[in-house]
């Protein structure tokens, strides 16, 4: 720019001492991630100081400074930046937003009550009501799975149900009793 007056080095640190604070603060509540927060303020830094010459009267440094902050940031979202798929996490669940948060914890809670009680089960059991009733498995498909007949995929599914029922009945959910189960 013919005329400009260029700021020096010196000038430009002294503005920029009472006001790095206030930038960081703007770009750390913006990012709300510390991790990218701190190499942009070096990249605010390093384009205000490029663009220096650009700035004319000194008493409106902070508003300059802030403009090529608030740019930046612009800019930093809406680069590219790697995505992650929900595939690399197989247990992440997206919480249905309008289901209220006692509900989500209750559904937790026995989801982890049935874990643990199918943990308690044979593996043959285990096997059995994997196949049926979560993975939703005809009785044939169970039955090749089980390496047995039709008729006693039925049966090792029915009892391995009433096993998994008296599991549950001694140790209920929250201490209820008869949760799942028949009486005895």
């Amino acid at each position: 720019m013919p005329g400009a007056a260029f700021m020096s080095e010196n000038t430009f640190e002294a503005l920029l001492g009472p006001n790095l604070r206030s930038v960081r603060t703007l770009v750390q509540r913006r990012l709300r991630t510390s991790g990218y927060a701190e190499d942009l303020v070096q990249e605010i830094l390093l384009r205000a100081f490029q663009r220096r010459d650009q700035l004319r009267v000194h008493a409106k440094f902070r508003t300059w400074l802030w403009s090529i902050a608030l740019n930046e940031i612009r800019s930093f979202f809406r680069r590219d930046r790697s995505t992650v798929s929900l595939e690399e996490f197989p247990n992440f669940e997206a919480p249905d937003p309008s289901m209220p948060p006692l509900v989500r914890l209750e559904r937790m809670e026995r989801r982890a009550w049935v874990h643990a009680s199918m943990a308690e089960l044979s593996e043959r059991d285990q096997a059995a009501i994997r196949l049926r009733d979560i993975e939703d498995k005809s009785v044939r498909e169970a039955a090749s799975a089980l390496n047995c007949s039709e008729s006693a995929a039925r049966t090792a599914h029915f009892r391995a149900r009433q096993r998994l029922a008296q599991i549950m009945a001694s140790a209920p959910l929250g201490g209820r009793q008869g949760v799942g189960a028949g009486s005895s």
